[in-house]
């Protein structure tokens, strides 16, 4: 008896919507932004790979369709003792035969070609599944390259905003002789440093969203490409992985047996087998009965026969040879599919938990906070904002106010770079255990079945 397994996931398009969700970006949630959710429908209905997939399984069905079929009857015809053109009658009666032959060898080798070719059609289902999920989980991760090239982009034009404000007072306290003019070259150079770093930034950005762009059937100048993604991780809980008490070459099997990936590797086993199984028969060829009538002088007789051919020679000896080792092969495939799965599957466990137990912690927001803004961000604004009270002041130096902004800016960074990667790191997961990734994001389907 199979169990059910239920993988409550807290979904992005619900993170996105809740109250306080911020973003990288100022303000990304516009009608024309671009969603992860949005990205993955697109890639599932009009990608040219997920179309080819879909394209393969209708030519396997088309062979499943062949195997199936029956072979012709032939209807033949001949008359004897007929005088020729021109010539006188002859002293013979004449004969003629009207036989059907009828092929047997359906009887015994259709349902061979049948079990193969609908473990053909089972495999090539398998693999568009496990093709659409890659290809899905790709799309997720070039979303996120961009993403993250995103804010590093935004953070960098609020440090270059931010720094030139520090500059147009330095430079008004050095008119007035208030500072030494050293203060205001030396948060000129910074802000230069800024700005050069910003235009890398930029270029960066730009080939992340062309790539992004590969995955969509629009043509779109980048420009034009916002991304909206919220700042809370990505909650999952998957309790029979998660159980300590089971060993983990004991509780990953069953869920990597389940994986589109196993499923077509083993499809592709019984194929084989029904292979080695057609071959073995096809050593009695071109066996049929026939059945007809026979007319000689007025008289209707009736004409039977079976044509059996002696297999004193095998003609497809190589051929069994050949379809056994073909099936060596998918056994061995079915087995490195298996390992593949079951090491995928626990190290896309493990990471998930750790980058959750940090993104967690790190997402946290402080207490009594109603705009619930994540507490490492809050730090690091009040840290800029006390460096540049205290310099104001004269409590400390410029290389303290620009410490603390690098700070800021690197801690931004940092913390959507975790909390992105923790959002891989959970539709890895899912996709280790054969779930696609739109699935999982659908606000409509916040628990999740996994497939038997």
């Amino acid at each position: 008896m199979h169990r059910t397994l239920v993988v409550p996931i807290a979904c992005l398009a619900v993170a996105a919507a809740s109250a306080g969700a911020q973003t990288a970006a100022t303000s990304s949630t516009r009608s024309d932004s671009l969603t992860l959710l949005d990205l993955l429908g697109r890639v599932r209905e009009t990608h040219p790979l997920v179309r080819a997939a879909a394209a393969r399984v209708d030519v396997v069905r088309g062979s499943r369709r062949t195997a199936g079929s029956f072979t012709n009857p032939v209807l033949q015809y001949q008359v004897d003792d007929t005088p020729l053109p021109g010539r006188g009658p002859i002293p013979m009666d004449r004969e003629a035969m009207t036989t059907v032959m009828i092929p047997l060898e359906p009887l015994y080798q259709r349902g061979p070609r049948i079990t193969r070719a609908d473990a053909d059609v089972r495999a090539a289902e398998a693999s568009a599944r496990a093709e659409g999920i890659r290809l899905a989980l790709e799309a997720a991760r070039s979303y996120y390259r961009a993403a993250i090239a995103q804010v590093t982009v935004d953070v960098t034009r609020d440090l270059a905003a931010w720094l030139d404000s520090v500059v147009t007072y330095n430079r008004a306290r050095a008119k007035e002789g208030i500072a030494a003019e050293a203060d205001f070259i030396r948060a000129q150079l910074e802000e230069d440093r800024i700005t050069a770093e910003l235009s890398m930034q930029e270029a960066e950005l730009a080939r992340e969203q062309a790539n992004l762009l590969s995955f969509l059937d629009a043509r779109m100048p980048t420009a034009s490409l916002t991304l909206s993604f919220p700042n809370r991780p990505i909650t999952w809980r998957v309790p029979e992985l998660n159980d300590t008490a089971v060993r983990s070459e004991e509780r990953t099997p069953a869920f990597v047996e389940r994986t589109p990936q196993v499923q077509a590797a083993r499809e592709r086993v019984s194929s084989a087998i029904a292979g080695v199984g057609a071959e073995r028969r096809m050593v009695l060829r071109d066996l049929s009965a026939m059945l007809g009538t026979k007319q000689t002088a007025g008289v209707t007789s009736l004409i039977a026969g079976v044509s059996v051919p002696l297999p004193l020679f095998t003609q497809n000896g190589g051929e069994i040879a050949r379809a056994r080792a073909e099936r060596h092969v998918a056994e061995f495939e079915l087995a490195a599919a298996q390992r593949s799965g079951s090491a995928g599957l626990q190290g896309a466990l493990d990471a998930a938990t750790v980058l959750l137990k940090r993104a967690t912690a790190l997402s946290a927001p402080q207490p009594g906070d109603p705009a619930s803004t994540p507490a490492i961000l809050a730090r690091a604004d009040e840290s800029r904002r006390i460096a540049l009270g205290a310099y104001r002041e004269g409590a400390v130096g410029l290389l303290s106010v620009l410490d603390a902004a690098r700070a800021w800016g690197e801690v931004r960074v940092a913390y959507f770079r975790v909390l992105f990667a923790q959002h891989e790191s959970a539709l890895a997961l899912a996709a280790a255990l054969g779930i696609p990734p739109d699935q999982v994001l659908s606000s409509a389907a916040p628990v999740l079945q996994v497939p038997r």
